[in-house]
């Protein structure tokens, strides 16, 4: 499932068309839709959309914990992907 930010508060609903069927995605209260269909989510991010990230960016190294097992980098000791828990020191501000 992904969540998703449009580019513009403007945008109340999307409609994704399909040969079957066709699903209508508004968002939750915080504004951020939840699509469980990979192909609408790469559709919507193509037009703009983005991944919804409430915690800050995680993609840096210097913050947070690098899960030994799996490479995923989280803002917990214990991994959420794998479920390893780190070894690593604390660092100033924890």
């Amino acid at each position: 499932m992904a969540r998703l930010v449009a580019p513009d508060k403007g945008v109340r609903e999307v409609g994704m068309t399909t040969n079957s069927s066709k699903t209508l995605y508004k968002p939750d209260r915080g504004g951020i839709y939840n699509v469980e269909n990979a192909r609408h989510a790469a559709q919507m991010k193509a037009e703009g959309f983005f991944e919804a990230s409430l915690m800050g960016p995680t993609t840096d190294n210097s913050v947070g914990f690098l899960c030994s097992e799996c490479g995923f980098n989280g803002w917990f000791r214990k991994c959420g992907r794998c479920g390893h828990e780190s070894s690593a020191l604390p660092r100033d501000g924890e």
